[in-house]
């Protein structure tokens, strides 16, 4: 699948590991985001990322709203466009990097 960065600042984290706006992220969550990049840049449709399910790939509300869980609390969150009407193949647009829940 074809992925672009939609959030530069989540780009710059992808490739150097750190920035302004993703400062407070804990090294561990930035390499399990390089790692989630990298199984949805490899798949060729959207079921293999179902192969990983520690990812707990889940629709979020709204049409094209995704979220792939980092740990407990970070949430890789991106948009699909699709690019078949079987919704298997698309473009994945990485969004953001959220905290859900506690500290």
């Amino acid at each position: 699948m074809e992925v672009k960065f939609l959030n530069e600042e989540l780009k710059i984290l992808y490739q150097t590991g750190s920035s302004k706006k993703y400062k407070k992220v804990p090294a561990q969550i930035t390499r399990k985001l390089v790692r989630a990049v990298d199984v949805l840049s490899a798949a060729s449709i959207i079921q293999d990322v179902w192969k990983f399910p520690a990812y707990n790939f889940e629709h979020l509300e709204g049409n094209k709203r995704y979220s792939m869980r980092m740990d407990r609390t970070w949430r890789l969150e991106m948009e699909i466009e699709w690019t078949n009407k079987d919704c298997t193949i698309g473009i994945i647009g990485l969004d953001d990097l959220t905290k859900h829940y506690g500290d």
